[in-house]
């Protein structure tokens, strides 16, 4: 595995998943009424073909029909719209999975189209309805003219789950989803792609423009939900398959069709909100510890080492891409669950789900990249996670296919590594020296040692001129595991460092792999 840090240059934009500029886009009927239908589509391999199809075609710049009303409304009046419950798509069906929609309004203009893919194999539209909402106290027009459509939807699980309505899962903005599990709240946002994150060229924001349901029944186990990909630059098809529970587990196949060359391909990407931490300096005068979705990017390569970088962030920003073969999962992580070391009563960040990806297809050689942005508040999502496969489509006919399996989960072990625990970074006490204290958990070990056993501790140093003045371990009896400690001693004109740490039996590695960007 190789790691290769390098300064961003150009344009990068963060949106966040409930409040984008972006959100869902509509297809111009012309190019819908090509090979193939939004009606005719039944399976995942008619949404191919016509995700194909649409790739030939110069993409149309979507004009929603306009509706004064409701795009100008703000913040608490389009809250103040609610879904009627009981009007819930499959309601009647029994107890299984149900679906609510999103009406337009505020900063969700644009709109997505629906389809019942029905038990009787005939796909038809779900128009959009106004008797499918209350309006609560908006004082309407008499003249109001109402959306053509909805902006996204909530699915909500079978009452037996849980004896309560549940629900677990979102899609709503641009190509944007979230969920949750039965103990764990909203927290990370997932993307269908990501196209010039990074490289210099303008973020694209391709949308989700239409979805077809298929209808469940109270036997079914998993929710199943078709996508339509289209932008600028892309077009794809998808294929989501949840399932809810402790763990919600999706399981995301895709074929994406590039209409021209783009700077940077991202799958499986995702968006999290890390302000401040254990590790950050200067911290701000805010009254809570810590303040993040997640803090820690954590990797895993076949036959390799098993990574966790912390999160940070500094005044610039920090870009991070790690080359990988042979992927056996990567993904974000809240692994801080102590209330105390956030103390927030509103955010619960101490409660925010992980999410890992497991590699099942397309992901044989690439790099997973991690870019933090500078912030000074908790608002906007400023951490992005994706895989960059290193071979990119080089024709509209030639298709990208992958599979993964997205985990939303409390944690994702290591094995029977020692996982990292927290990590704390400060001053030696009258010097300039830089001390590093890590703490990992006690791991499995073999052949056992002898009871007054202590590790030995790697420390590297890439990308810039440093020393390292001590190393040791000891053993952390509150935590029952290891504290690593080393001081650096490092020169005024090194700006950048990449930092790893590891502790060994012998010449065996016993613990993940800390990894740690130290900018000036």
């Amino acid at each position: 595995m190789m790691f290769t840090p390098f300064r961003f240059v150009g344009r990068f934009w963060v949106q966040v998943s409930l409040l984008v500029t972006m959100s869902v886009g509509t297809l111009v009927g012309r190019v819908l009424s090509q090979e193939i239908t939004a009606n005719a589509v039944t399976d995942f391999a008619s949404l191919q073909k016509l995700a194909a199809a649409m790739a030939l075609k110069p993409y149309e710049v979507p004009a929603p029909k306009p509706v004064p009303f409701f795009d100008a409304l703000q913040y608490d009046g389009h809250r103040s719209i609610r879904f009627r419950e009981d009007k819930a798509l499959y309601k009647g069906a029994g107890d299984t999975f149900r679906i609510e929609f999103f009406h337009p309004g505020w900063m969700f203009k644009k709109t997505v189209q629906f389809h019942d893919m029905g038990l009787d194999g005939k796909t038809k539209p779900f128009p959009f309805d106004p008797g499918l909402f209350n309006y609560g106290d908006l004082k309407l027009p008499k003249d109001v003219v109402y959306p053509e459509g909805f902006t996204g939807f909530r699915v909500i699980a079978p009452d037996s789950l849980l004896k309560r309505r549940f629900e677990f899962m979102v899609f709503l903005g641009a190509s944007y989803f979230r969920a949750v599990t039965t103990e764990l709240g909203y927290g990370i946002s997932a993307r269908g792609v990501a196209i010039n994150t990074i490289g210099g060229e303008p973020e694209e924001f391709p949308d989700f423009t239409h979805f077809w349901f298929q209808q469940p029944t109270p036997k079914d186990k998993f929710f199943k939900v078709l996508a339509l990909l289209n932008g600028p630059s892309v077009t794809g098809a998808y294929e989501f398959s949840t399932m809810p529970g402790k763990t919600t587990e999706m399981f995301v196949k895709g074929t994406l069709h590039l209409r021209k060359p783009v700077k940077m391909l991202g799958v499986a990407p995702f968006s999290s909100m890390f302000w401040f931490g254990e590790n950050s300096h200067p911290k701000p005068l805010d009254f809570r510890p810590e303040v993040h979705d997640s803090d820690g990017l954590q990797i895993e390569v076949k036959n390799g080492p098993s990574i966790w970088r912390p999160l940070d962030v500094s005044k610039d920003l920090r870009l991070s891409i790690m080359k990988v073969e042979n992927l056996k999962g990567f993904g974000l992580a809240e692994r801080d669950r102590d209330f105390r070391n956030f103390e927030d009563l509103e955010a619960v960040y101490h409660r925010r789900p992980a999410v890992w990806v497991e590699p099942i297809k397309g992901f044989e050689k690439g790099a997973v990249t991690l870019v933090e942005i500078p912030t000074g508040e908790e608002t906007w999502d400023n951490v992005v996670a994706l895989f960059q496969p290193e071979k990119m489509p080089a024709t509209p006919a030639e298709p990208y296919d992958f599979e993964y399996q997205l985990s939303w989960l409390e944690e994702h072990l290591p094995g029977t590594l020692a996982k990292v625990i927290s990590t704390r970074r400060g001053l030696v006490m009258d010097s300039d020296d830089h001390l590093y204290v890590i703490d990992f958990a006690k791991g499995a070990l073999s052949p056992q040692p002898p009871a007054d056993w202590i590790p030995d501790v790697d420390v590297i140093i890439n990308g810039g001129e440093a020393k390292v003045l001590d190393k040791r371990v000891m053993l952390n009896p509150e935590t029952k595991g290891w504290r690593a400690f080393f001081k650096l001693d490092i020169p005024e004109k090194t700006g950048l460092l990449e930092l790893t740490c590891e502790l060994k039996q012998g010449d065996k590695a016993i613990s993940e792999r800390w990894m740690y960007q130290w900018r000036r």
